[in-house]
């Protein structure tokens, strides 16, 4: 999908790896996520303004970079 762009073949592999994890999740999981991602985006917009969207983006990429760990966790069991 990114062959010829600017991303690095690590970055590639971890974006297929999310979207496979992804794509791995049961309904339950899934919804916990988007609740997570929602209410993180909630605290950026209406909080008190002490967490920046640029945080916000970086604990967002390292939920999804968990996820990974935890699907293959759970593959494992």
């Amino acid at each position: 999908m990114f062959k010829g762009k600017l991303a690095s073949t690590e970055a590639v592999k971890r974006y297929d790896d999310v979207l496979k994890s992804i794509g791995d999740l049961n309904e339950d999981d899934a919804k916990a996520l988007l609740k997570q991602v929602y209410a993180r985006l909630d605290i950026v917009q209406n909080g008190n303004g002490e967490y920046k969207s640029e945080q916000c983006v970086t604990d967002l990429i390292s939920s999804f970079t968990e996820l990974v760990s935890f699907t293959k966790r759970k593959k494992e069991k």
